[in-house]
């Protein structure tokens, strides 16, 4: 999938993490303001730097040096930015995240050894474009997307998570508004609240801020 040696990694990170969880209720420190927000799928998070999550850095340094969202940037034979951003705007919230997620959930899925050859790789969207990918490629491409039609970078969390019926990785986009979490992900073209979303467990989240990870409460 792409993102395994991640999620092995963060599994490490939860063993140091768990006991950690037992004095939530005698830490006052972590109800941070990111606790404020609904808890993504009934977990606890912890909120870190960045800087270790190397491939989303890098996906980042490459989308600024080469974007994709320019007025006559064709996207698709019938899709130039322009048609697709004034086919979003103005929309309400939800129906905009409807027309993102079903936009890109066109593109065919390719694993990162297929396009790259490389066990782990997270494309930029100018790649995804002509290459397609894997499911955190999908995330990216929308949430760049949605970043350009105005959604604060604050409310939204690329998310790697273990998809618990399988028991295999996955990555999903999650957009939050107010007291709800809208998920988006290349397996559905429903845009799903988390609440009803029963078969992910979050492993760790990103944004272009910090790197969150997530453990379930005892």
């Amino acid at each position: 999938m792409g993102i395994l040696a991640h999620m092995a990694h963060v599994g490490r990170m939860l063993a140091l993490l768990l006991c950690v969880t037992c004095t939530l209720a005698y830490v006052p420190f972590l109800a941070s303001s990111a606790q404020a927000r609904p808890r993504l799928f009934g977990t606890v998070e912890f909120q870190m730097e960045l800087k270790k999550q190397k491939n989303w850095l890098s996906a980042i340094e490459r989308n600024r040096k080469k974007p994709i969202f320019f007025d006559e940037n064709r996207f698709n034979s019938s899709t130039l930015w322009k048609d697709l951003r004034q086919k979003a705007e103005g929309r309400p919230f939800r129906e905009k995240l409807d027309i993102v997620n079903r936009f890109w959930n066109r593109w065919p899925y390719r694993t990162d050894q297929e396009v790259y050859r490389k066990q782990d790789y997270w494309a930029a969207p100018y790649e995804f474009l002509s290459k397609s990918g894997d499911c955190e490629d999908y995330c990216i491409v929308k949430y760049y997307t949605l970043k350009e039609l105005g959604v604060p970078v604050d409310d939204m969390r690329i998310v790697v998570v273990r998809e618990t019926i399988r028991n295999i990785g996955h990555a999903i986009l999650a957009v939050y508004q107010g007291d709800d979490i809208y998920i988006l992900d290349n397996l559905s073209d429903s845009v799903r609240p988390a609440q009803r979303v029963r078969n992910y467990a979050p492993q760790f989240s990103v944004n272009e801020k910090y790197r969150w990870v997530h453990v379930k409460p005892r």
